[in-house]
């Protein structure tokens, strides 16, 4: 019974976000309709994307007739965001992102130990049921609570536990969101970082854990290095690979099959950025690799889903397709290097993806400042 009242409060949450996000308010300009007075008062979506202090109002001469924005762009606008404005909705979108992220830690953790499922499908699911649901800001917040949920048994020993991390994660990303640099901001696999964060603050706090070696074992690291298991490691990052190029195009690809469906022009948009955002594209991954290899092949699950966090990056963070599919290529081997820190806690899989991305970004600037170099050595010679 507590069980299905747990899951209960987790969809309960989600209808929660649903009506808080009021309805009058479109997810972008929309063709052919003048704006409403309250539209016009109302803070823009796209300011509280970059900050949850946007103040701005939404200027009326941005909802009149010809002000379509192309379906593409609509769709990368994601779920609902929630307006905000004031301090208060400020610190009360902080809670709610905190009790997010621990219903969905429970949620998850009671699907991989009481209904069966494997860790990445349970976590899929949870993220799944968010991207689609609910606002931006918890829909993060839950995914990352779902990755605490993937922790081992001997981490986070039951549901209550498992909630604790869920809410030491929340913290850590509001925390990390409250800073004016939004550090990591825009990193594929920052959710699961802080969810990694969270556990290894718990393992350290705990004396029999970190007793028994959970913050760093040296043996597991040596193993996952050795010659032996490099055409293992090779499978993996493939298997990234292969992940974050399926997210990409799903992410992509769907937009455009948008004609290909009767659907009223407003609630065609609504669903396709629902399904399209990174949390729901994500989890969709997540979840086809779980379904496909959880039972055979999890490790290569596991990989293929932490593809798909390297794939949340937006392209102004990695660029182009070749650059994400080096990003993925880094974070498959930094899943070997992260084998012995931190064993069982959850979220490893996006703390591995934080490192893809961040090597990339320090290799596309080593790889531009040398260019410069070159060419600022070549226009000294011919001046010369």
């Amino acid at each position: 019974k507590m069980h299905s009242i747990l899951l209960l409060g987790f969809l309960g949450l989600v209808a929660l976000a649903m009506g808080f996000q009021p309805t009058h308010l479109p997810l972008a300009p929309t063709t052919g309709r003048a704006a409403c007075a309250r539209c016009a008062s109302l803070p823009t979506m796209a300011a509280f994307s970059k900050g949850l202090d946007a103040s701005r109002p939404v200027a009326a001469s941005k909802f009149v007739a010809g002000s379509a924005v192309p379906a593409r762009k609509r769709a990368l606008a994601g779920p609902p965001k929630m307006a905000a404005s004031g301090t208060g909705v400020v610190v009360r979108t902080a809670s709610l992102r905190v009790v997010a992220s621990s219903i969905a830690a429970v949620a998850t953790w009671l699907l991989v130990h009481s209904a069966g499922c494997g860790v990445v499908v349970a976590s899929s699911i949870v993220g799944l049921a968010a991207g689609f649901g609910l606002p931006t800001p918890l829909a993060t917040a839950a995914f990352c609570g779902s990755f605490c949920g993937m922790s081992s048994a001997v981490v986070a020993p039951g549901a209550v536990e498992a909630g604790v991390l869920g809410a030491g994660a929340g913290s850590i990303l509001s925390a990390l969101d409250a800073t004016n640099a939004r550090f990591l901001r825009g990193y594929g696999g920052r959710l699961g970082a802080a969810a990694t964060l969270s556990a290894l603050v718990s393992i350290a706090a705990t004396p029999s854990l970190r007793r028994a070696g959970l913050l760093y074992q040296p043996e597991l690291a040596a193993a996952a290095a050795s010659t032996a298991s490099r055409p293992a490691t090779a499978i993996a990052v493939l298997a990234t690979v292969l992940g974050a190029a399926v997210m990409r195009g799903w992410a992509r690809g769907v937009p455009r099959m948008q004609g290909l469906l009767k659907m009223e022009a407003e609630l065609l948009d609504q669903l396709v950025a629902r399904t399209t955002n990174p949390v729901f594209s994500a989890s969709l991954i997540g979840l086809m690799a779980g379904l496909g290899l959880g039972s055979t092949r999890p490790t290569l699950a596991a990989a293929a889903f932490a593809g798909a966090f390297v794939a949340m990056s937006p392209p102004d963070k990695l660029g182009g397709f070749r650059a994400l599919l080096v990003a993925a290529a880094f974070a498959g081997l930094a899943q070997v290097g992260l084998t012995g820190i931190g064993v069982g806690a959850g979220g490893k899989l996006g703390a591995a993806a934080v490192l893809g991305v961040f090597a990339t970004r320090q290799l596309r600037a080593a790889k531009k400042k040398a260019t410069e170099t070159i060419v600022r050595a070549t226009q000294t010679l011919r001046r010369e």
